[in-house]
């Protein structure tokens, strides 16, 4: 198959990715094609160039070649906003939760305009129960992140992913917590 039909069968598509840091060349080359539907573990020893690779994906650091699409279309990703408008979620190895918040109030942290002045929105809680039920990744939302279990705050970062749209999630290091 090839054209824009083949190009959308893929979620991911780097080609040609290019990072370094002063004289450390991170990334070099690397094309990474991802079809849309399946699960992919991306394995190397450490400082191979995975977790930058895909922090490049997820727009934390701007790679200094290559393109990226996604679904089929240019992506040009800057930052984690980029990413998560066309559908990119991520789940980093030293979670992104503020202890002193809610599980709910970490969801709607960012995703949610004026969230202070709503405080625990029944829009939002509805919507995370519905997530839940569906995928089977529970958490008790009125629950303090610091009281939370390390696989309950490893649930609540992909709900909040999910929660936010993300039709590809990374994962990075999951088994490292």
């Amino acid at each position: 198959m090839s054209g824009p039909a083949a190009h959308a069968a893929f979620a991911v598509r780097m080609t040609g990715i290019h990072k370094r840091f002063g004289a450390v060349a991170a990334n070099t080359d690397v094309n990474l094609s991802i079809r849309t539907g399946t699960v992919h573990g991306i394995v190397g020893e450490n400082g191979a160039g995975k977790s930058t690779l895909m922090s490049v994906l997820y727009g934390f650091y701007q790679a200094d070649g290559g393109t990226i699409e996604v679904f089929g279309k240019p992506a040009a990703i800057r930052n984690a906003d980029d990413a998560i408008a066309v559908g990119i979620g991520m789940v980093h190895q030293h979670f992104m939760l503020v202890d002193t918040l809610s599980a709910l109030e970490n969801v709607m942290l960012g995703a949610e305009p004026h969230w202070l002045l709503k405080r625990a929105d029944s829009q939002v809680r509805s919507q995370l129960t519905t997530l839940m039920q569906s995928t089977g990744l529970h958490v008790v939302l009125d629950t303090l992140v610091a009281d939370l279990p390390v696989g309950d705050r490893q649930r609540l970062e992909i709900l909040k992913a999910l929660y936010r749209g993300a039709k590809i999630l990374i994962l990075d290091e999951p088994t490292a917590v």
